[in-house]
């Protein structure tokens, strides 16, 4: 195509909006900071739900990794701070929590999205904050006890290690650990329904994207915890590693992957039979092949359930290993596709947009992951992970 022939393209086909949004990165306005940010809040959910299946269902297989998800999920709660640094006026983001507009009134009728979305983020962050230090609090005091310490007496909330106090904590978490998975599933699910209640944009339009959002979210987080039990498991005293935890998490990325790619299917079909008013579906193909993404992201979604559906090769250390980095990757290009590829398709249905990663972007990205990091390992030198109530390993050495 000529020079000529692709002004005209553009007069003709391209909205004058959204050029003028922002030239650099060809009128897109959501980029990789919101992809990152349902990627990493699946992340939460899936570490959540995993460790509530050794607290708030006793599922003994799971003890040893319990602890080590919390912590991750408390990390990455710094997610919301990729939508922050997206504003054009972050300084307003603590709006949704000290001016929300979460029921209609005379002022303003309406309400507001994400001022919702904060009321759950906070709800969520407390439970999830009161979980950690009441799982935590009796190997804090056992440490306080053998070694001193001023954070192992403030964490240990002045109670000592006995056992009508460890059954009272266990308590507790138990009942924290079921009131989390839904508020853990709300947190990551209203990500999606947010997506899918966008009209302006008509690939958004899926009612089965939250769905698809959690199921993933769960296959991502156990893939992320095998990666963390594993290395964590390596830089410890114990070096052996359970392979019976490990055959759990890699039936439980199985089967969420089986479900996520059944969702995905329902999702196309419909796509399929109900083509939508307009062009704008006859450019749905091509928007998906110019991106060069969607056929590497069947192939390794194709890959992966292949690794995890022969027994042999799922209780294999290095494979799940491998098949864990490969998850990721295969989530994050689902991210991708379903917060960016909408965006390029013209909101006059007649062309295509495309999307160019700012240096900013990158560099306030980095920042976010970094800080994740930062806060994860704090935690993890704070709170002792693999203590032995965090792991029930008085329980276990019973069994």
């Amino acid at each position: 195509m000529d020079l000529m022939s692709y002004l005209i393209d553009l007069l003709l086909n391209i909205l004058p909006n959204e050029l003028s949004y922002d030239h650099r990165v060809g009128g897109v306005i959501w980029g990789i900071l919101i992809v990152l940010y349902p990627f990493f809040t699946g992340l939460i959910a899936g570490s959540f739900v995993v460790s509530s299946l050794a607290y708030g269902f006793g599922n003994k297989k799971y003890y040893k990794i319990a602890g080590l998800a919390l912590l991750l999920s408390g990390a990455l709660m710094t997610a919301p701070l990729f939508p922050m640094v997206e504003l054009k006026q972050p300084e307003r983001a603590t709006l949704i929590f000290t001016n929300p507009h979460i029921f209609p009134s005379e002022t303003y009728p309406g309400v507001s999205p994400m001022a919702v979305f904060g009321v759950v983020y906070l709800a969520y962050l407390i439970v999830l904050a009161i979980e950690i230090i009441f799982t935590f609090r009796a190997d804090m005091a056992k440490r306080y006890e053998e070694k001193g310490g001023i954070l192992n007496r403030i964490f240990s909330l002045g109670m000592g290690y006995d056992e009508t106090v460890v059954k009272r904590d266990r308590a507790i978490v138990k009942t924290l650990a079921l009131i989390g998975i839904p508020l853990a599933a709300t947190f990551h699910a209203y990500v999606g329904f947010l997506f899918s209640s966008i009209k302006a944009r008509p690939l958004w339009i899926d009612p089965i994207i939250p769905a698809h959002f959690l199921a993933s979210a769960v296959f991502s987080g156990s893939a992320l915890l095998v990666i963390a039990y594993y290395i964590f498991t390596k830089l410890s005293s114990e070096k052996a590693l359970d392979v019976d935890l490990l055959k759990g998490l890699g039936g439980i990325m199985m089967w969420s992957l089986l479900i996520a790619m059944g969702l995905e299917l329902i999702s196309e079909a419909s796509r399929t039979y109900y083509s939508l008013p307009g062009e704008g579906m006859l450019f749905y193909e091509e928007l998906i092949s110019e991106m060069g993404i969607r056929t590497p992201y069947y192939a390794l979604s194709i890959l992966i359930l292949v690794l995890l559906l022969i027994p042999q090769l799922r209780s294999n250390v290095k494979v799940l290993m491998l098949t864990s980095l490969l998850a990721l990757v295969q989530v994050f290009m689902y991210r991708w596709m379903s917060v960016l590829t909408p965006q390029l398709l013209s909101r006059t249905a007649m062309g295509l947009l495309e999307y160019n990663i700012e240096f900013l972007e990158l560099r306030l990205s980095i920042g976010v992951v970094a800080l994740t990091f930062l806060v994860f390992i704090i935690l993890v030198w704070i709170f002792p992970w693999n203590g032995r109530f965090a792991t029930h390993r008085d329980e276990l050495e019973v069994v």
